[in-house]
């Protein structure tokens, strides 16, 4: 058997003992904040996003080192043992000192790290990690003993999802080959697109830096920017930015109203009667395609899946109005 079948054959028995269920998770980091704007405590998280209602066990939310000199070095390792996944699908890890209104939905994982003095995260050479793992990640260990690059992690663990970013130095180490960059500076944060959960994927991410906890610097901004979006970070929330269509938390307009948004079960759409609805998923698939008969509809939500859809509404203009429809579970 070659080295590379070798390899291949290995991955896959490490894959087939991590337990069904945590594959089931989906589990991918969401949302990063390491440099809020003025002092950094307590405004630093991390959002996790994976399946609703999933207990993790084994997991660690880890930050490692990426200057030349300190490469693979754990500075940060959380155990997410026992924590489960909130009723939205997201783990927020961070303080209430800074975010004491975190939505009920949102699993709060309240950490008094990120309410250090000065901040706990660092800006510049950073990975951030989700690791399962059977023996414990440790914190101030070097997980990069030979620094090519690749994490040297305890016999049977498994990488599940990472991103990092350099602060332009030659020589950093990043791990996991998502390394996210912008028109100019380090990112101060970083957001997952919400209708993309593909782990290790630089396009699933937009980053930039902040002016204030609610607006993104138009000049310091990745390529892949959402156009026409208004909104910072959305902590214990998801992130929907404006790109492409309108999405707002209700619409409202002179012939269209759609509430709430997000839905999980239901969702109202008043429109004039006579008008077709259209409600399609992002490949252009309807879901529902019906002429409203009073002009409001109430339509069930039970069938779909957690997600992004379309919802059209045809009228007298030659093409339709549009706007974004968030399936939770």
């Amino acid at each position: 058997m070659s080295r590379v079948s070798f390899l291949r054959f290995a991955g896959s028995l490490i894959l087939w003992a991590i337990p069904a269920m945590m594959l089931n998770a989906q589990l991918v980091l969401n949302e990063i904040i390491v440099n809020p704007p003025g002092d950094d405590n307590p405004y630093e998280y991390v959002e996790l996003r994976g399946t609703p209602g999933t207990t993790l066990n084994n997991i660690f939310l880890c930050v490692f080192e990426g200057d030349s000199a300190s490469a693979g070095n754990c500075d940060l390792s959380i155990p997410l043992n026992g924590v489960t996944v909130g009723s939205n699908g997201l783990i927020f890890v961070g303080t209430s000192l800074g975010y004491p209104n975190i939505p009920s939905e949102t699993y709060f994982k309240d950490t008094l790290l990120f309410g250090i003095p000065g901040g706990y995260l660092e800006n510049g050479n950073t990975t951030f990690a989700l690791i399962f793992s059977t023996v414990n990640i440790i914190e101030d260990a070097d997980y990069d003993l030979n620094n090519d690059g690749q994490l040297d992690l305890p016999q049977g663990a498994v990488l599940l999802d990472a991103v990092g970013w350099t602060n332009g130095d030659q020589y950093a180490l990043i791990y996991g080959g998502v390394v996210l960059t912008q028109s100019a500076g380090t990112p101060d944060a970083a957001v997952r697109f919400y209708d993309d959960m593909t782990p290790f994927s630089k396009p699933a991410w937009y980053n930039g830096d902040l002016t204030d906890l609610t607006t993104f610097d138009p000049l310091e901004i990745s390529d892949n920017f959402p156009v026409g979006e208004q909104t910072g970070m959305t902590p214990g929330s998801h992130n929907i930015p404006n790109e492409g269509v309108g999405f707002c938390e209700i619409v409202h307009s002179a012939h269209f109203k759609m509430y709430p948004n997000p839905a999980s079960t239901l969702v109202n759409i008043e429109t004039e009667s006579g008008q077709r609805v259209l409600i399609s998923d992002l490949s252009g698939k309807a879901v529902y395609d019906f002429v409203s008969q009073t002009g409001k509809e109430q339509i069930s939500l039970e069938q779909l899946p957690a997600g992004l859809f379309l919802v059209h509404i045809f009228g007298d203009s030659a093409s339709p109005s549009v706007a974004k429809l968030v399936v939770t579970k």
